[in-house]
Order: structure tokens, then sequence, then C-alpha cells
């Protein structure tokens, strides 16, 4: 029987950054060069708009501080957009940030930066940053549909969906198992995947993401199996 479940929890993935080249009001703002890099599929478009952006915070802010400077600049600011609070790998450090999504046009975030600032959020100094492999992490509400043992749904997504795990992994033991995943696979290699976790009030469960256009149940039951397969080894 489906089931469906709201709930908060994290992402962490690594991803290809940049500063923008455009006005931020002086404030430091990478985006993503390539939003999901496991993935290769030719529906992501160039990226002509923002897709994945994050303000760099000059100090850690609370997520109730984020969420409701959030809140009140959605009242009064004409576009659409969605923040989340997260974490960013910049200069070697993990740093606070804001990931924005859903912004139409890269001519609102001078705007928008403005707006933060106004309820209390600054960030660090605007800096050129050429290309560089970023560690993120950001804490967000999913909505999900379980219709199958130990497989989400993301009913905002359908090209997202989420397998539990029974272990924490640490990120580097991740990304390996991944890497060694995908290069042993003859086909259906063609997704991207990213570590989770959600809160529930029965605990936290565990989790991968995985991003593929073009999702099916069987696939993903194998790569679960494949997952468990090497987490196994692991004890």
């Amino acid at each position: 029987m489906s089931k469906k479940i709201e709930t908060v929890g994290t992402i962490t993935k690594r991803e290809t950054l940049a500063s923008i080249e455009h006005d931020t009001d002086k404030a430091l703002v990478l985006e993503t060069l390539k939003p999901y890099p496991g993935y290769h599929g030719t529906t992501i478009p160039d990226q002509l708009n923002p897709i994945s952006l994050f303000l760099v915070c000059n100090k850690k802010y609370s997520g109730e501080q984020i969420i409701r400077a959030t809140m009140a600049i959605k009242k009064s600011f004409k576009h659409t957009f969605d923040a989340v609070p997260g974490q960013i790998t910049v200069f070697n450090t993990l740093t606070p940030c804001i990931r924005i999504k859903d912004l139409k046009q890269y001519g609102h975030i001078d705007e928008l930066v403005k707006l933060y600032r106004a309820n209390g959020i600054d960030f660090l100094k605007d800096k050129k940053m050429s290309p560089f492999s970023g560690l993120i992490k950001i804490r967000k509400y999913f909505n999900l549909d379980c219709a199958v043992d130990y497989i989400f749904k993301d009913l905002d997504n359908p090209a997202m969906a989420y397998f539990d795990i029974p272990s924490l992994l640490n990120w580097d033991t991740f990304e390996s198992i991944t890497l060694g995943i995908k290069n042993n696979m003859n086909e259906n290699n063609n997704w991207d995947a990213g570590l989770g976790v959600f809160f529930t009030p029965t605990g936290v469960i565990d989790n991968v993401r995985i991003y593929d256009e073009e999702l099916n149940p069987e696939d993903l039951k194998f790569i679960r199996e494949k997952y468990l397969e090497e987490i196994g080894r692991l004890q």
C-alpha cells in the first residue's frame, strides 16, 4: 500500500561550483555548473538561467533565522524562488550558505541579496572563483511516497527517488562505493547519487538519493542491492 511521508532531512552531494559573473551586491554567490554530475542525459538544458545558487553566509545562522527571513522576503519579492539552509565547501572549509533554486533570472540576485541583508542575513564578500569541486549539504523538506518497501519516490520531482541503507556512511566511503557500482554496471549506469538522511518520529533513516530522468523501479532495486552488498563488506 502506498504511504505518503512529509519529513525534513539533509542531502549531501559533490558538485562543480564557480562564482557568478552577475551583480550580487558584492556578496559571494556560487552556482552549480552541472547540477547532477553522475547523470549524462540530454534533458538538462544549457545553463541560460540559474539552476542552483549558493549565497555564502558570513557566519552561521540558525535554520529558523533563514526560514523567517525567507518568509519575510517572499511577501515583497515579486519573483519565485526556493531557499533552504545548507553548508558548502569554500576555501577548504565547510561554510554556511543559503541554497536558492527556481529563480528565473540572474538579474534578480542583486535584489534578493539586499532583501536578505535587510532581514539580518549577511554574506562573505564577492570574489572571483574558478570552477572547483565542492561538497554541499542542504537541509530541506521532503514530500515522499513509499510505494515499494525501502524505496521512496519524490512527489515534487519525478526524476528523484531514495532508498534506505542500514548505516551512516562518510562521504569518501559513499563516493568510492558509488563509483565502483557505476563502473561495474554494463548498462543502466546513467544516474547521479547523493547521500541523504530523513528525520522521522521513530528515528533517522539513512538513504541514497538517485537522480535519473528515466527512473525504473527495477533499476532502483538493483542499485540498492549493490549498495547493500558493498556496505555489507565494510562490516
